[in-house]
């Protein structure tokens, strides 16, 4: 795995009254800098909250000042993308000691201000160095054999596993007590979250390794600290798939809540969720790294959340969830274990990762079609006698075209068939510039022409007052932002390079 080393240069004076000097002139000059760091601080706190001035303007130059000034800049990937690995477990007194619950490896697009975050099932079954399990015990394995040794050895065979897995680099990660959702959340007073499904768990582990009844309704609901906690954790009702949702959701959930004036500008608060991070969250992001990345805060970024599931069905795409690239592994070649496994590998091959490393490529490093994020329409053109000459059914082309994108959460309207032939696969673009989208699409389809039509308000007059109306109400009627054609040369494209439906 890819680490970075820094070297110190050390200063050697053979004159004793030089060191004396310069070590006079070092101190007074850290002084200062605290001084004024703290000026500003202060300035800004008394600023903000008597309305004399608004936030973005002295936030964002502020923060800037002191993040380019005393920060260092964090390691980027190939893609200048800045990548870390976040990994929830029980510490000390929990019931299931030391095991990470929650796996996410989250990367940073400075170019489009974007954060994407993947997570990663508890029960993955993976191959390490010296066992074949599931993906949870990684890091109790690793606290196991080196418990004297610092956190970086006891995450190190997870963090390898998740760069193989993903092929990124990944050079920091941050292991975070999952009290910290109850102790941020109750600082903060409470977070609003849009419950999608009624969860009724009578399991629920309680302090006394005993269980209790944890019950939500699906709502818009505000959640305590101790909700927001069993909302984060609970699974026996539902799967480690929706518990991974909920929880990208809930931490989106709080980055809103932070950024608030009320937080932003309340001592006290800062203080307390100071105190949380340092207690509840061990990481090797330097202080001076997490310096630098305080200006990003100021500008919360676009979220896209997705984790890593089984939930596919190859003849519909409203049953398929984006990044469905694993399935439930057949007990009996796995000695009775219920296990999860990726698409194309087997027992004997559980680190087939191909599907998966072209999700992460998409979704953290190609992001333009999230952001742009365009409803498309697929419609099936091609000619029956052409596909049949060569060997390819046409029948649910589109379909499966469409659950393919959806897998990589492409935004998928609707499918169709065209009722004509043609003989180019063409995008038809309506309204908005979706060149990133299109862009991506021809990676996955052998797209030739792109039309792009305008679409523009009718002036109402008298004279044209039907017409206008008639063009009003088809532009409301318009429930696509693109028109996706498959015609005859998509017969001649998944002949070269197979396009596979069955993963």
């Amino acid at each position: 795995m890819w680490k970075g080393f820094k070297t110190k240069k050390v200063w050697e004076n053979t004159s004793k009254e030089s060191t004396k000097k310069i070590t006079f002139w070092s101190v007074l000059k850290y002084i200062v800098i605290f001084v004024c760091i703290l000026a500003v601080i202060f300035l800004w706190v008394y600023l903000v909250k008597a309305d004399k001035i608004k936030i973005p303007s002295i936030w964002k130059s502020t923060i800037n000042i002191i993040s380019e000034k005393f920060g260092e800049e964090m390691q980027k990937d190939e893609n200048w993308n800045v990548n870390i690995l976040l990994v929830w477990v029980g510490w000390d007194g929990h019931q299931w000691w030391y095991l990470s619950d929650t796996i996410i490896v989250a990367s940073r697009n400075q170019e489009l201000w974007a954060v994407t975050m993947i997570s990663v099932p508890r029960d993955l079954y993976v191959k390490a160095t010296w066992y074949v399990w599931k993906i949870n015990w990684l890091f109790a394995r690793g606290y196991g054999y080196s418990k004297e040794k610092s956190i970086t050895w006891w995450v190190e065979s997870l963090w390898w596993k998740l760069e193989d897995m993903m092929w990124l680099k990944i050079p920091y990660y941050a292991v975070i007590d999952f009290k910290w959702f109850k102790e941020v959340v109750d600082t903060i007073w409470w977070v609003e979250i849009d419950v999608p499904y009624t969860i009724h768990d009578t399991t629920y582990p309680d302090e006394n390794l005993w269980y209790e009844t944890f019950h939500i309704s699906a709502w818009l609901q505000t959640l305590d600290g101790d909700t927001a906690l069993k909302y984060a954790r609970s699974r026996h009702t539902t799967s480690d798939f929706s518990r991974s949702q909920r929880q990208q959701q809930l931490i989106k959930a709080i980055m809103d809540k932070l950024l608030q004036k009320e937080n932003l500008t309340n001592i006290d608060t800062l203080r307390e969720l100071y105190d949380t991070y340092t207690r509840m969250v061990k990481t090797n992001i330097s202080s001076k790294e997490m310096i630098w990345a305080v200006k990003y805060v100021s500008n919360p970024p676009k979220i896209f959340s997705f984790g890593l599931n089984t939930y596919c069905t190859y003849s519909s795409y409203k049953l398929t969830d984006a990044g469905c690239f694993l399935y439930n592994g057949n007990r009996d070649a796995f000695n009775g274990l219920s296990v999860i496994i990726p698409n194309g590998g087997t027992a004997s091959n559980v680190s087939f990762y191909d599907y998966i490393r072209n999700f992460a490529a998409f979704v953290m490093h190609d992001q333009w079609y999230l952001v742009e994020n365009p409803r498309i329409i697929v419609k099936n053109a091609i000619d029956k006698s052409y596909a049949s000459k060569n060997g390819k059914s046409p029948t649910w082309r589109a379909m499966k075209v469409a659950v393919k994108m959806k897998k990589y959460w492409f935004n998928i309207a609707g499918t169709e068939n065209s009722g004509e032939p043609y003989e180019y696969t063409t995008a038809v673009v309506y309204g908005n510039d979706y060149s990133g989208t299109i862009s991506t699409l021809q990676k996955f389809l052998p797209i030739t022409i792109v039309t792009t039509w305008q679409i523009s308000t009718p002036e109402l007059t008298w004279e044209n007052l039907e017409f206008a109306e008639e063009e009003l109400q088809e532009q409301q009627d318009l429930w696509y932002d693109v028109e996706l054609y498959i015609w005859n040369d998509f017969i001649d494209y998944i002949k070269e390079t197979p396009f596979n439906y069955e993963i």
